[in-house]
Order: C-alpha cells, then sequence, then structure tokens
C-alpha cells in the first residue's frame, strides 16, 4: 500500500464535440448517484460544439456543490460510447494506469467518505465549489494493481448480481400478486 494525492494520478481533458461527430442524443447530467443521466435541459436550439466529450473508462464532475445535499455529483462513463456533457463540468482520467486501475477509483469515489470531504473542502459564500485544485489534493492509498483488479471484479460481481436480482423482483411480485390473489378467490 502506497500514498498518493490524487493529482499525481489524474489529469485534466477537454475535448469538444467541434467537429459535431455527437448529437443530441448523447448529451447526459451527472447525478449526486455517481451516474450519467438523461439531460434536464431545455436543449431546443443549443449547438453541442461546445460541449465536453466523455471517452470510455474517463470521469466528469460538477464543482459546484450547492443544493446538491451531502453528496458530490460524479460520473464515470464505464459504457463503450462516448458522451456530451455541459461545458462548465470538469472532465478527467487517470494519467497513470501503471498505478490506478480506473474502476478502482471509481469505487473510491463512491464510497461516504468521498462525498463527505468533497462537501467539507467546498468553498464560497453564495456558491460553494470543490475546485480542481482541492479535488487533487486528496490522499489515496493504493494497494498493487493486482489487488486492485480483484477488488474490482468482486465489486463487479456484486454490482451485477445486484442488477440481475433487482430484475427479477418485479417479475416475481407479479407472481406473488397472482397467487394471493387466487388464494382470495379460493
Amino acid at each position: 500500500m502506497k500514498k498518493y494525492k490524487l493529482g499525481e494520478l489524474i489529469e485534466l481533458t477537454d475535448e469538444r464535440n467541434s467537429s459535431g461527430r455527437y448529437s443530441l442524443e448523447d448529451v447526459k447530467g451527472i447525478s449526486t448517484e455517481k451516474n450519467f443521466i438523461e439531460t434536464k435541459a431545455n436543449m431546443d436550439g443549443v449547438s453541442l460544439d461546445s460541449y465536453k466529450v466523455v471517452n470510455f473508462r474517463d470521469f466528469a464532475y460538477v464543482p459546484d456543490t450547492s443544493r446538491r445535499g451531502e453528496k458530490i455529483a460524479l460520473a464515470f462513463n464505464n459504457k463503450t460510447r462516448s458522451v456530451l456533457i455541459s461545458s462548465i463540468y470538469t472532465t478527467f482520467k487517470c494519467c497513470r494506469l501503471d498505478l490506478l486501475i480506473p474502476e478502482f477509483l471509481f469505487m473510491f469515489f463512491n464510497r461516504p467518505e468521498f462525498d463527505r470531504y468533497s462537501r467539507f473542502n467546498s468553498w464560497g459564500s453564495a456558491r460553494e465549489t470543490f475546485s480542481w485544485e482541492d479535488f487533487c489534493d486528496i490522499d489515496i492509498t493504493l494497494p498493487s494493481i493486482e489487488q486492485q483488479r480483484k477488488y474490482v471484479d468482486v465489486y463487479l460481481a456484486l454490482q451485477n448480481n445486484l442488477a440481475a436480482y433487482q430484475s427479477k423482483v418485479e417479475k416475481l411480485k407479479l407472481v406473488c400478486d397472482g397467487y394471493i390473489e387466487e388464494l382470495r378467490r379460493k
């Protein structure tokens, strides 16, 4: 286990949609649940040229922490398709893949401790922000790459199991409701 400053392991990205490669269907927002969501913005007549591209295995976060409760809005693109986000958001990637797996970093960001730290270290009067400089100043202790892969594999397996169970709940509910209705008739 070795301790690093997060800024040693990540770097800003700033790819724009200036070529018009991406369309309105690629535009996403960022939630405090740590994922990309359908945008709530009115996109009528909006040019997408200045929108930022978030590529596969890259991150985005909203520096403005006001009005979001006790969580920071951050997302990780674990889909193979790139997404577009507002130009006011911050995009970054892992630059030291020899030391840090992006999926492991995302697990780090999903901890309640990360949200508490980022909210505590947000500054401002009318609008609090968690700056890129403060973001880079976060201490992170890393196990070996092999150990990170094991943690990520277990985490992803648990996530997949959870998704599978959740998808079956509705079907099970229908079966149970039907059975209860049958018992009522008898």
